[in-house]
């Protein structure tokens, strides 16, 4: 399996905290199944964030380390991106604030001021020939209370990312619900860890690869945890068509219950 969205690289942000953590992290990954993840360190305009050239000198040493342990993962660079104005203009200096130098973007935003206008900014960032990738997008109150939101976005050429945990966790109550409803409208392109640690928010995909399977299918399972992933590393195109417009299925079932 591949995981697009991590924080496994040591010192670099809140993911793992030095190098005897980092290494915990890629045994747990390693035994999930997971052979390769791309860091994504966070970049905040607002806060210090470590430099490029830092972020790509650690996942040189940090690939180093894995093969002196014998730990069969490799882990390369790119951003979880916190969206600001000028986003476009930061991403334009470096082609490594995409992911794995790709076309693709990872892309999270406000949890306080989730943008109404999200279509608008999808559309500024393909006509600079990106493609937005939503991070964990079922943690949005918006969201969760209308779905509709994503298929939207995806229809303005966005993909979407959810994490593992959220699909697997009924604890989690409405990040759980969310997830399922999306994957039911085939609005989920990515399943991803978003881990920040060895003991917390760990490297599992293991049980939410088995629950994709099992409630949908191998075929779907693939799709998100290999085929998806490998195609954002290698910079090809992802066939999003196949996303299902939640209003329909509510204008379906009003017009049944209309009749009664």
């Amino acid at each position: 399996m591949i995981d697009i969205h991590c924080h496994i690289l040591p010192g670099i942000d809140d993911g793992a905290k030095d190098m005897q953590e980092a290494l915990k992290m890629a045994r747990i990954a390693q035994s999930e199944g997971i052979k390769t993840i791309i860091n994504t360190s966070h970049y905040h305009p607002d806060f210090d964030h470590e430099s490029i050239e830092t972020v790509s000198k650690e996942a040189e040493n940090f690939n180093k380390m894995l093969k002196e342990n014998n730990i069969d993962l490799e882990v390369l660079t790119g951003r979880e991106l916190y969206y600001s104005d000028d986003l476009l203009d930061q991403i334009a200096k470096s082609k490594t604030y995409t992911l794995n130098g790709s076309k693709y973007v990872l892309i999270e935003f406000s949890h306080v001021k989730f943008p109404k206008k999200l279509c608008d900014i999808i559309y500024e960032f393909k006509l600079k020939g990106y493609k937005p990738i939503l991070a964990h997008v079922e943690r949005y109150q918006e969201v969760q209370e209308n779905p509709g939101i994503i298929y939207d976005a995806i229809q303005e050429g966005a993909l979407v990312q959810v994490n593992a945990s959220s699909m697997v966790h009924k604890s989690l109550g409405s990040l759980n619900s969310t997830c399922e409803t999306l994957m039911r409208q085939n609005m989920v392109h990515f399943v991803g860890t978003d881990a920040h640690g060895a003991e917390n928010r760990r490297p599992l995909m293991k049980d939410a690869y088995q629950h994709v399977c099992n409630k949908y299918k191998p075929a779907t399972a693939n799709k998100l945890f290999i085929e998806n992933p490998k195609s954002v590393i290698d910079d090809e195109d992802i066939d999003t068509s196949k996303a299902i417009d939640p209003s329909e299925k509510k204008s379906f079932l009003s017009k049944i219950f209309k009749n009664f």
